[in-house]
Parts: structure tokens; sequence; C-alpha cells
């Protein structure tokens, strides 16, 4: 497959696409599927919702993992839950650019039974090369 990049204003530019990362399910540590990035693309938001309310009292931290086609590993420290069903989209990741061939997925604290959902909106820089 070839690569191509179109004019800055084509619509692939224009749109805003999401990545799912699926579920992290319950046990400490947790974490969702991987998702590697087609292309380059800059993130904007991640949407998180609990599934399964978690039992412990104690804030559970949320991670992404952005792991840099094999090598170093980017994370950025999103938010913390506690034992309650909630949900939210966090714009703080819109800084965040991955490469092609770039892994993210998202990573869960010490509760070990919440299970949760994740997902991220990203948009392909304009100028940036796509497979045709």
């Amino acid at each position: 497959m070839a690569t191509k990049n179109m004019a800055y204003d084509h619509p692939a530019y224009l749109a805003v696409g999401v990545a799912p990362l699926g579920t992290a399910g319950a046990g400490s540590g947790a974490a969702s599927q991987r998702w590697v990035a087609p292309f380059a693309i800059t993130l904007k938001a991640l949407q998180f919702t609990t599934i399964t309310v978690g039992t412990g009292a104690a804030t559970d931290a949320k991670t992404l993992f952005i792991v840099r086609r094999g090598t170093a590993t980017t994370t950025i420290a999103l938010f913390t839950t506690t034992a309650a069903i909630y949900s939210t989209n966090v714009t703080s990741i819109s800084t965040a650019a991955v490469a092609a061939g770039d892994a993210l997925y998202l990573g869960k604290g010490t509760d070990a039974t919440e299970v949760c959902a994740a997902s991220v909106e990203y948009v392909i820089p304009p100028g940036g090369d796509v497979t045709s």
C-alpha cells in the first residue's frame, strides 16, 4: 500500500476520528486493549465510563500509556475515580502527538473489581501521511 497526503483542507484532516480502547477489566493494574495508530495523529480527548463499580474506598488512578514503537513509553496521568459510576471526557491529552506505529492503552490503579471502558478522539495533522 502507498501513502499520500492531501491538501490541508481535505476532509480527512477536518474530521475527528475515534479509536476504541475497549475495556480495562477487573483486577489491580488491569489495562485496556491496545490500539496502534496507522498514521500520525494528535490526540484530542479520552472518553471514560465505569462499567462495573469498584469496591475500593480509595481513589483509583487512570493513566493513558503511549508506547512509542516499542521503545520509550509516555504516560499521561488522567484522573482518579471512586467506588461509583463515573463518566468523563478528558481533554488534557490534547497536546499528545502520536506517530504511526505507536500503541495506546488505558491502565487503571489498584481497585480489584472496577471495570471501565475508554476510547480516544484524534485528528490527523494537516499534511500528515495516510495509507491510500
